[in-house]
């Protein structure tokens, strides 16, 4: 009878259980459900933030392609803007070179200088430094030919060109006919060996008529060669200037770099 008695006092092991589970939802509402139900719509809120910027990246990746090429073309189209809008020094050579064609002029020589800082010290709102640089000229060319060219540089192109000296003066009969090689004498073929008398009948008669074409200039201006009178061998320096486009601003050196090296 004593054994039964004992057996009857155990709590059961379900009891225990059920304490345990009871338990554990007590201290589980105030430590862990009330928390998160007050953070609940600060979570929400941040959650959509990050859903918002993680679409907003994805569409960004998705149109970058497009973007690109959208830069790449309005790359193209300053590109374009500029070199109708501005003659810089890699454009200058070209620029003129295409009028002296136009123009028939016969270019001998075409130098560029280095580009120079101008005296000014003017600069644009960006502190772009006005620069400019030397464009020498050595030329054969009618008056009208050389009267368009200047007109050009000084008027109708969009360079901010300046003629900086000009001479100009009549040129040989050589570089006259190389302008006009239809005024160039006619050379005679004949190889044949002539006599003393020949060549002395031949200078005579020579100098008659370079008499006869003198006498006749000095009667009639109508008489010389229109050409002759009008070609010129010019001389020219022409300054462009431009706004340096293509500063690189150094770093400043900061005591960490300094103390780095």
């Amino acid at each position: 009878m004593a054994k039964k008695e004992n057996k009857s006092n155990k709590i059961p092991g379900s009891v225990i259980a059920i304490l345990v589970v009871i338990v554990a939802v007590i201290a589980f509402i105030p430590t862990v459900y009330m928390p998160y139900k007050n953070k609940k719509p600060q979570y929400d809120s941040e959650h959509q933030e990050a859903l918002d910027t993680i679409q907003y990246l994805e569409d960004s990746i998705a149109d970058q392609a497009n973007i690109e090429a959208e830069i790449a073309d309005l790359n193209a189209q300053w590109d374009k803007y500029r070199e109708d809008m501005f003659v810089e020094p890699s454009s200058a050579l070209k620029d003129l070179n295409t009028n002296v064609d136009q123009c028939g002029i016969l270019l001998d020589v075409f130098r560029q200088g280095d580009a120079q800082p101008d005296e000014s010290g003017t600069v644009t709102s960006e502190g772009n430094p006005l620069y400019y640089i030397s464009l020498h000229l050595e030329s054969i060319a009618d008056r009208d030919q050389l009267h368009n060219f200047l007109k050009y540089v000084e008027v109708d192109s969009v360079g901010a060109y300046y003629v900086k000296n000009l001479t100009a003066s009549p040129a040989k009969d050589e570089d006259v006919y190389r302008l006009h090689p239809d005024l160039a004498p006619e050379t005679d073929t004949d190889t044949s060996v002539k006599s003393e008398d020949d060549e002395k009948d031949e200078s005579d008669t020579d100098k008659k008529k370079t008499s006869d074409t003198e006498k006749k200039s000095s009667d009639s201006d109508e008489e010389l060669t229109p050409h002759r009178e009008e070609v010129l061998s010019v001389k020219m320096d022409i300054y462009l200037y431009y706004f340096n486009q293509d500063i690189v601003i150094a770093p400043e050196v900061t005591d960490t770099d300094t103390s780095s090296q």
